[in-house]
C-alpha cells in the first residue's frame, strides 16, 4: 500500500540538510566558546539542543553524527586547555561521557518519533482490512486532487459497495461479515496500483481514488477489479459487489463533489439491480 504521506515528522530533503548544518554550526560555535574560554563555561546540556533538533529533522544517523563531532569537539576543549596535560584520559573519558548522553539524546528522540509516526498512521488506517480509513483517504485524496489540478492529470473515483452485506450479517453473524471486510480489503491491496489510494470509508463501502485514466481505460479496470471482488467473495455468499465509477478528465470540482458524482454512480448500479459496474465520464 502507498506509504502514508502525511508524515508528522517528515520534512522535505532540502530542509533536513539545510537543518542538519544548522545544528552543526551551533555545536561548532559552543565548542569555538568553549576553547577559546579555556575550557571554563560547561556547555553540554546546550550541546543536548543541537543533538536533539538534528535527530528531529535529519533522522537517526543524522543525530549521531551530530552527538560523535560534539563528543570530539568537548574532549578537544579539554585537551586545549592545558588543564589536563599530565593525563590524556580524563579529555578522553569526558568526551566518552558526553557521547554517551549524546547518544542516549538520539535514541530517546528516535524512540519518540517512531512513536508519533506510528499513532498518526495507526489514526488513519481501518485495523480490519488494513486500508486507510475514512479521514486517511480524505486527507491523501485532497493531496492527490492537488497533485492533479497542478498537472492537468484526469482523476478517477471508484465507489465499492458490498450487496447484501447485512443478510450475510443476519444469516451468518458478524464474524462472517468481517471476514468478507478482510478478504475485501486483501483483495483490494493486491490488485491496486501502487499510486493508487485506497480506503474503507464506511461500514461495507470502498473507495479508490487515481490519478491518469480515460472512461474506456477505467471501464475496462472496473471489469476486471469486479472480477477480482466476486471472486474474492465466493465463499462469504450472498454477499456480492457493486462498483460505481466516476471520470474526472479535467478538473475543476472539489474532492467532496468528486466523491459525491462517485457515490451517485455506485447507487445507480444498486438501484439497476446490483452486482455491476457502471462508470460515469465528468
Amino acid at each position: 500500500m502507498l506509504l502514508y504521506s502525511q508524515n508528522v515528522i517528515s520534512t522535505s530533503r532540502t530542509v533536513r540538510i539545510l537543518g542538519w548544518f544548522i545544528c552543526l554550526a551551533v555545536i561548532i560555535a559552543l565548542g569555538i566558546f568553549r576553547i577559546a574560554t579555556q575550557a571554563q563555561f560547561a556547555f553540554a546540556s546546550l550541546m543536548l539542543l543541537p543533538v536533539l533538533v538534528g535527530t528531529w529533522i535529519s533522522g537517526r544517523t543524522a543525530g549521531w553524527l551530530l552527538a560523535v563531532f560534539a563528543s570530539a569537539l568537548w574532549g578537544y576543549a579539554d585537551y586545549s586547555s592545558g588543564k589536563f596535560l599530565e593525563s590524556l584520559l580524563v579529555p578522553l573519558l569526558n568526551a566518552l561521557v558526553h557521547l554517551v548522553n549524546y547518544g542516549i539524546t538520539v535514541e530517546l528522540t528516535r524512540g519518540v518519533m517512531v512513536l508519533l509516526q506510528r499513532e498518526f498512521n495507526t489514526a488513519r488506517m481501518d485495523r480490519l482490512t488494513g486500508l486507510l480509513n475514512r479521514r486517511g483517504f480524505m486527507e491523501m485524496a485532497a493531496q492527490q486532487v492537488s497533485i492533479a489540478e497542478r498537472i492537468g492529470a484526469s482523476v478517477v473515483i471508484a465507489f465499492i459497495d458490498l450487496d447484501r452485506f447485512k443478510q450475510l450479517n443476519d444469516t451468518k453473524g458478524h464474524k462472517a461479515g468481517d471476514a468478507a471486510l478482510r478478504e475485501i480489503g486483501a483483495r483490494l491491496q493486491q490488485t491496486k496500483r501502487a499510486s493508487d489510494i485506497c480506503g474503507r470509508i464506511g461500514g461495507d463501502e470502498f473507495c479508490i481514488f487515481a490519478l491518469e485514466s480515460t472512461p474506456g481505460k477505467s471501464h475496462e479496470w472496473a471489469i476486471r477489479l469486479h472480477e477480482d471482488l466476486t471472486d474474492a467473495l465466493d465463499l462469504h455468499k450472498p454477499a456480492g459487489v457493486s462498483i460505481g465509477v466516476a471520470c474526472f478528465e479535467s478538473m475543476g470540482r472539489n474532492l467532496e463533489e468528486m466523491l459525491r458524482l462517485a457515490d451517485e454512480t455506485m447507487y445507480e448500479v444498486k438501484h439497476a439491480g446490483k452486482g455491476k459496474v457502471l462508470v460515469r465520464a465528468f
